[in-house]
């Protein structure tokens, strides 16, 4: 896996000082987008002209685009020149592309969590997540959370995107615990439902693990994420149990539905299936449906046998900053 600082050390030889350095990787795995405060805080200055500096010769080295969110706040830098992240192995990064507000303050909440804990090697990237858990722990690919993209072109095989979240991973204490951020900016904690649904079957190979449920200090967010980890912990071990035959069922129709084979399916199985859907709803079915359409029945039997002992817990962290020159969309406030 490339560290942090060997990503950092690839930046220096085109004109930036170890800590610049460093900053710039560091925006590049986690958010694309930055701040000058967050400037300050990775490279332990205050403002002045140092700073000015380094932000304008960003911009007029066409490294970053500067904007302006609203007229009493500062600038915002997005990050997006090729060579940039080319440099650090970055080629297909999506932190190079334009987003909405919403999720430019998204990708700074990541940040600013990240620079909150400069002693942490996090893990940001799919390919050194898939390569801690696969190479490092030994866990079959079929356990970490996954997701089915489309095939790009009619005739086309579909890929599999592992840890579709994109929130970054790390390996924290002695002996190490895995670690994992959950943003949380809606106020009935459905995203960390959606996110512990989807990381089941990884969460339940590990012995022990940890949830940090992140959120912005004008969330309210973070007082049902106990709650809601207390019921994914008190869940029934199979996930499907004896109804195993009606999931099963139920999935293939669900694809053929999804893929318009309207042939294969009389009229009594539409009626069926919409009844079935509607008793079905929820995230861990559909996390499991996502999950058997990469492996088939073996995800129907990995749920059936359980989760086994794994031990969990969570962490709150609130972030002390005001996003709101990000408007009020879903997500921000």
């Amino acid at each position: 896996m490339t560290t942090l600082a060997d990503r950092a050390r690839a930046l220096e030889p085109i004109g930036f000082s170890p800590r610049q350095a460093r900053f710039l990787a560091t925006v590049a795995l986690h958010s694309g987008y930055c701040l000058r405060r967050q400037y300050e805080v990775s490279a332990g200055v205050r403002y002045g002209k140092n700073v000015r500096a380094f932000l304008d010769d960003l911009v007029a080295r066409r490294l970053a685009e500067r904007s302006v969110r609203r007229a009493d706040r500062g600038h915002v830098y997005h990050l997006h020149e090729r060579r940039l992240y080319r440099l650090i192995g970055l080629d297909s990064s999506r932190h190079r592309r334009r987003v909405s507000a919403a999720g430019v303050a998204r990708r700074l909440m990541v940040l600013d969590h990240v620079l909150a804990t400069p002693g942490t090697e996090w893990l940001a990237t799919d390919a050194d997540k898939v390569a801690f858990f696969v190479e490092h722990l030994g866990m079959a690919p079929s356990a970490l959370p996954q997701q089915v993209c489309p095939a790009a072109r009619t005739g086309g095989t579909t890929g599999v995107r592992y840890f579709p979240h994109r929130w970054p991973i790390a390996a924290v204490g002695q002996p190490p615990v895995v670690q994992f951020v959950a943003l949380v900016t809606d106020a009935l904690g459905r995203t960390l439902e959606r996110f512990l649904a989807d990381h089941a079957a990884l969460l339940g190979s590990l012995p022990v693990w940890t949830v940090v449920a992140v959120a912005p200090k004008t969330s309210t967010a973070l007082a049902t994420c106990h709650d809601t980890l207390q019921r994914f912990l008190a869940r029934p071990r199979s996930t499907v149990g004896s109804r195993i035959d009606d999931i099963r069922w139920h999935f293939t129709t669900r694809r053929a539905v999804e893929h318009g084979e309207w042939a294969r399916l009389s009229v009594a199985d539409l009626d069926r299936f919409r009844g079935e859907r509607q008793r079905l709803e929820s995230a861990d079915v559909d996390a499991l449906y996502r999950d058997w359409l990469v492996r088939g029945e073996a995800a129907l039997q990995t749920s059936a046998s359980g989760s086994g002992g794994s031990a969990g817990r969570l962490i709150t962290a609130v972030l002390p900053f005001d996003y709101s020159q990000f408007g009020s969309l879903p997500g921000v406030a």
